[in-house]
């Protein structure tokens, strides 16, 4: 029996898109879209799904027989857009993602400046029996405006937003909950440092840049010197380490935002910054008996 490819599970979804009355329109994006980072030998297929009613392909998996033999199915939230999406591992390796969207929510998609960026960087129709997705490939075909009010506004927000997070994670060390705020530390605050990261990338090397959405290709599109910053960042299950990679976080965090606010001509929120780093700083001279 020959191997199924990518291409094979690719033409055999159209065919059933075809004869499906409720999908409208799918396109491919991610990877096998585009031309810049194309797909390699570890890239799965990103399908974007448009139909009338999207229950039927979350409540049921007899669809996807239609494609191949699913072996592993499960549901979670897309990366982007906010809704929901079926990951799928087919028999013989090939993962896909199906995003389900419907066909409603495409006027909302074509203000939403994530999903655009998405689109910009690759999209292939594989289907479009109403001619409905026109719209918004060609808004990501645009250029997107820069609306210098709403940078600052989110520049700033995003710098209040980490310290009141770094406070919070010394709290749960302070307190003896480890994990919890290990998982702040190094899940919701390095979030907020890879937003402020792209931000200064962008304001540095142009609006052009391509920078990926998450932490794709991260080192990629960073200096070699900020991956290397990276290794001091995260710890391992102890609390010594713990309270070090923090400080480090907290100190990095600072150093690069603190350029991004340089760059976009925004008043630094010293106070802010000071204040959190005064009482992480009581908080872990208290634990040590200083």
């Amino acid at each position: 029996m020959s191997r199924v490819t990518f291409d094979d599970l690719i033409k055999r979804f159209v065919l059933y898109a075809e004869e499906s009355e409720n999908i409208r329109a799918a396109f491919i994006v991610g990877s096998r879209a585009r031309t810049e980072m194309p797909a390699d030998e570890w890239a799965d297929l990103d399908l974007v799904i448009f139909s009338k009613d999207t229950a039927p392909f979350l409540k049921d998996t007899e669809w996807l027989s239609h494609m191949g033999r699913p072996v592993i199915t499960f549901l979670e939230r897309t990366a982007v857009g906010d809704s929901t999406e079926r990951r799928v591992l087919f028999e013989g390796g090939l993962d896909v993602d199906f995003a389900l969207f419907p066909v409603a929510s495409l006027s909302g998609m074509e203000k939403n400046t994530e999903v655009l960026h998405v689109l910009a960087k690759g999209v292939k129709v594989v289907i479009d029996k109403d001619d409905i997705t026109r719209s918004i490939i060609q808004k990501a075909k645009a250029p997107l405006s820069n609306n210098q009010g709403m940078a600052t506004m989110d520049i700033e927000n995003l710098i209040h937003d980490f310290w009141y997070h770094a406070y919070l994670a010394a709290k749960k060390f302070r307190r003896g909950e480890l994990l919890d705020g290990k998982s702040i530390c190094d899940g919701y605050m390095k979030d907020c440092l890879i937003l402020m990261l792209k931000k200064q990338v962008k304001a540095r090397k142009g609006a052009d840049i391509q920078i990926w959405h998450g932490y794709r290709f991260f080192e990629k599109w960073t200096e070699p010197a900020v991956s290397e910053e990276f290794k001091k960042l995260y710890a391992h299950y102890e609390q010594e380490e713990m309270w070090e990679a923090l400080k480090n976080t907290m100190d990095f965090f600072r150093t690069i935002s603190t350029d991004v606010c340089r760059q976009f001509d925004i008043a630094y929120p010293e106070e802010a910054a000071d204040y959190a780093m005064k009482l992480v700083d009581t908080l872990n001279d208290n634990r040590n008996g200083i």
